[in-house]
C-alpha cells in the first residue's frame, strides 16, 4: 500500500491557516473586482468561490474545480498537462508568498503544481495519470488545506481520508484511483505534480500510512449491482425522451460505485466502465458505448496506444 499511498511529513497548522487566509484574500480581491460573483461565505472555503475554473468536466461529476499555480506557461488558464522541468510561475501563485516560498525551499523538482478543488458530493471517475507522459519516476503530492472526514481518495475497495496536517504522496499512474468527497462542504487540496529527486526520495525513505486513515469499502454484490442498473436504466429511459441531464444522472449511479464499494469482490476485473458496458448494451445506444470505451483504453491502455498517443502527443489532464 505504501507503493501507492502515503505520508511523507508533517505540515505545521499555522502554515496550513496561513495558506487558506491569504487565498481567501486573493479571492476576495478578485470577486471585488468583478470578476467572479461574490458568494455568501456560508461554509468553510465558500469565500474561495472566485478562484475557481471547471476546465475537465469529462472526468468527473461537476463540481470538480481547479486553480492553477505552476504549468508550462505561467497562464492562468493554461491547464494543459505535460512533462515540465521549467514550469512558470502563474498569477495567483504570485498573489500567494507563503505557497510560493514553500515551492522555492522544498528543493522538490515539481512539474506542475495546481489547487484542486471538490465541492460536496463531487467524485471523479476512476482513473490514471501521467499514462502518456515520459517513463520517467514523479509522484503526486498532496497538501490537505480543507478537508472533511468524508473526503477520499479511493483505490479498487479502500478509501484512505487524507488528512490536514500532512504531506500526502500518490502514484496515480500505477494506482487506479479515484477522489471523493461525500462531506457537507468544499474540500480542498494544494497538489504538486514532483519528478523524484533527492530530496523527495529521502521523504520517501521514511514514508507511513497510519492504518486509522484507511477504511475498507463494502463488497460490490449481485443485489447491490441488480439495484443500481435498475435505477440507471430508469433514469436512462427518461434521459432518452427528451432530458440529456439524466443520461449523466444514470451514468453517475454506476461511476460513484467505485468510491462506495468493492467492485473486484464481485469480480476480480470488474470496473466502473464494465457497468456502463452493460447499461448500454442495447445497440441503440453504441455512440455513448463507445464513448467510454475509449475513456476505458485511458485507464488500462493496451500498450500500442499507449505509443501511438505519444506520437500524437496525446495529453491526458486531470
Amino acid at each position: 500500500m505504501l507503493d501507492n499511498i502515503s505520508q511523507l511529513k508533517k505540515i505545521d497548522s499555522q502554515w496550513l491557516d496561513q495558506v487558506v487566509h491569504e487565498l481567501t484574500q486573493v479571492s476576495l480581491s478578485l470577486a471585488a473586482r468583478g470578476a467572479s460573483e461574490n458568494l455568501p461565505s456560508t461554509a468553510e472555503g465558500q469565500d474561495l468561490e472566485a478562484l475557481w475554473r471547471e476546465p475537465y468536466p469529462e472526468y468527473g461529476s461537476a463540481g470538480l474545480k481547479v486553480a492553477t499555480l505552476l504549468n508550462p506557461t505561467g497562464e492562468q488558464e493554461n491547464f494543459d498537462y505535460r512533462d515540465c522541468r521549467s514550469p512558470a510561475v502563474t498569477p495567483l501563485l504570485l498573489q500567494v508568498p507563503t505557497i510560493h516560498d514553500f515551492f522555492k525551499a522544498s528543493g522538490f523538482q515539481i512539474m506542475g503544481s495546481r489547487l484542486l478543488r471538490l465541492d460536496q458530493g463531487t467524485f471523479l471517475h476512476e482513473h490514471r495519470d501521467f499514462v502518456y507522459l515520459e517513463e520517467v519516476p514523479r509522484f503526486r503530492l498532496h497538501i490537505p488545506l480543507i478537508t472533511n472526514d468524508r473526503a477520499f481518495i479511493t483505490s479498487p475497495g479502500l478509501n484512505v481520508h487524507f488528512e490536514r496536517g500532512y504531506l500526502w504522496k500518490l502514484d496515480p499512474k500505477e494506482t487506479v484511483h479515484s477522489a471523493c468527497n461525500f462531506g457537507s462542504a468544499p474540500r480542498i487540496h494544494l497538489m504538486l505534480d514532483c519528478y523524484v529527486n533527492e530530496p523527495l526520495a529521502q521523504l520517501l525513505a521514511g514514508q507511513s500510512l497510519d492504518d486509522r486513515l484507511k477504511h475498507k469499502l463494502p463488497p460490490f454484490t449481485k443485489a447491490k449491482k441488480d439495484q443500481l442498473m435498475t435505477e440507471a436504466r430508469g433514469l436512462l429511459a427518461k434521459g432518452m425522451n427528451g432530458a440529456p441531464e439524466l443520461v449523466t444522472a444514470a451514468e453517475e449511479v454506476l461511476l460513484r460505485t467505485f468510491c462506495q464499494y468493492d467492485l473486484r469482490a464481485y469480480s476480480a476485473d470488474l470496473t466502473t466502465y464494465d457497468l456502463l458496458f452493460e447499461l448500454y448494451a442495447d445497440a441503440s445506444l453504441a455512440a455513448r458505448k463507445i464513448y467510454w470505451q475509449e475513456r476505458l483504453s485511458e485507464v488500462y491502455p493496451p500498450a500500442q496506444s499507449q505509443k501511438e498517443s505519444k506520437e500524437k502527443g496525446l495529453l491526458i489532464a486531470r
